[in-house]
């Protein structure tokens, strides 16, 4: 495939941020506890935009902040999933449970994935980027996830990263001050890798007609879906 092929819809996000939605059942009325993930998303997309230098009119990354439990996929959400260039899970007991999340995980991971010609890429790197939300117990991670590389952050000092893989990143926001510099250290770290995922890999354009034969669980088998 020549270069010119590689080509790269500018109208979508150079990253689809995946989350399990959720809202605190015991407080009265429920409330909205995803504020941490929109921070997350609101500083990766700044880090995106300066990495890649991104201009006018490019986005940085996508998240649905519409569903609530898994609604509707709207035709954002069927354009996101189908030709953002990274994907972002974020891992946590609610995600590997959530039926619409696996229905997202699905979307992408369907889609053909080419390392672009002439740069180098190293082993295991995928533009599919687990990352550690919350904590989760290795043996209720499903085979198709533990498969993944989980991102781990390099190049810090050396108390930050096994606090992000004890606390996970949303157990670094929950820790005020004591966890924003690990915090801040981890997410730019996290940005560099998108930013060289999309430099280094070219993910083909791909949205099912039927979204309601995709997979609700986190499992590999024979697709149906055109």
């Amino acid at each position: 495939m020549a270069e010119d092929e590689f080509r790269v819809d500018e109208s979508a996000p150079v990253f689809f941020l995946s989350y399990a939605r959720t809202r605190n059942q015991v407080a009265a009325p429920s409330r909205d506890t995803n504020k941490n993930v929109r921070q997350l998303f609101i500083d990766l997309s700044d880090h995106v935009v300066e990495l890649l230098g991104l201009g006018p009119g490019r986005t940085a990354g996508f998240v649905d902040e519409l569903l609530d439990g898994g609604q509707l996929w709207t035709d954002d959400l069927a354009f996101a999933s189908g030709h953002a260039q990274v994907f972002i899970p974020l891992i946590s007991p609610q995600y590997l449970r959530s039926e619409w999340c696996a229905r997202e995980w699905d979307v992408f991971t369907r889609r053909r994935v080419l390392t672009r010609p002439g740069v180098d890429s190293s082993a295991g790197e995928t533009p599919v980027i687990p990352v550690n939300w919350s904590v989760v117990e290795r043996r209720e991670v499903p085979d198709v996830v533990s498969r993944r590389q989980m991102f781990s952050p390099t190049r810090l000092p050396s108390d930050i990263a096994p606090q992000y893989h004890d606390e996970g990143i949303y157990g670094l926001l929950s820790l005020g001050k004591n966890g924003k510099d690990a915090y801040d250290a981890v997410v730019w770290r996290l940005a560099q890798r998108i930013a060289r995922a999309y430099r280094t890999h070219w993910v083909e354009p791909w949205v099912p007609t039927d979204m309601r034969q995709l997979r609700d669980t986190f499992e590999e088998g024979p697709h149906d879906v055109d």
